[in-house]
């Protein structure tokens, strides 16, 4: 579904991806983890075209910059890590915004982001003034405008792909799963997702893959049971920790250590 090819981006005098390869799969969940400074956010703006990179990056085996935008747009949608807007729109408008897309009426529109607001549980949001909406509000409001732009709303939408650059960073642990379990639901139908998380259990919990992104380059790759240890782990985060099933699922959970009597450069 996506494939990207010997990826390398430099910003100034700085590599920060080298020849980078991976491939991701329709149903796949799949979470890019690492220290700050690896290259995740760096990776989602490459594939989503909004920096200069070398290789290539393929989209249902056709290069990405052969899309028509338009198209395009109805098939990849980002959400940022910093998105903050100025204007005054309601949040009703700026989820309106991901169906630029389509050419439907605006009643058709009012009802698309009217059945989008019910299900993600933001009525009580939708006609307030999303510049002083809290950062936990207004990253569910931008969720939902990848909702939009992707109909992922619908069940039977498929083939399309979404990236999600740390989606769960200023939301209360409800909102956290509330909005993984969306993701991780319209992965299972038939789509890809691809999500910076700096929660190692959130993204034990929810990914069906890991990625583990170190120096611009992935040093492990596979489900959480083969990334989430200790000896893959330690030496990326510098930081002691234990590592236990869930008493559920029986999945990794970690629990990290103080540092005491060690510098946290």
């Amino acid at each position: 579904m996506l494939e990207c090819k010997s990826i390398g981006i430099t910003r100034g005098s700085k590599r920060i991806i080298h020849d980078l390869s991976f491939k991701a799969n329709l149903g796949e969940f799949i979470v890019l983890l690492g220290e700050n400074g690896a290259g995740k956010s760096t990776l989602l703006s490459a594939i989503c075209d909004d920096l200069d990179y070398s290789g290539e990056v393929l989209f249902n085996d056709k290069s990405m910059v052969q899309y028509a935008p338009q198209k395009l747009a109805t098939l990849r949608a980002m959400l940022l890590q910093n998105n903050r807007v100025n204007f005054a729109f309601s949040a009703a408008e700026l989820i309106a915004m991901g169906r630029y897309p389509y050419h439907e009426t605006a009643h058709a529109q009012a009802s698309e982001v009217n059945d989008i607001i019910v299900q993600m549980a933001l009525e009580s949001l939708a006609d307030r003034d999303v510049t002083v909406l809290s950062g936990g509000e207004f990253q569910r409001v931008q969720f939902a405008r990848c909702i939009a732009q992707l109909d992922a709303h619908k069940k039977h939408t498929t083939g399309k792909l979404m990236l999600l650059d740390e989606p769960t960073s200023a939301l209360d642990l409800h909102h956290q799963h509330t909005t993984l379990s969306t993701a991780k639901a319209f992965a299972e139908q038939g789509n890809t997702v691809i999500a910076v998380l700096h929660d190692l259990n959130l993204a034990s919990l929810y990914a069906d893959r890991i990625l583990l992104l170190h120096h611009g380059n992935i040093y492990h790759d596979g489900n959480p049971q083969d990334v989430l240890r200790p000896e893959v782990l330690q030496p990326i985060y510098r930081a002691g920790m234990q590592i236990n099933l869930h008493p559920s699922f029986q999945i990794p959970m970690i629990f990290s250590e103080p540092l005491t009597g060690a510098s946290n450069a």
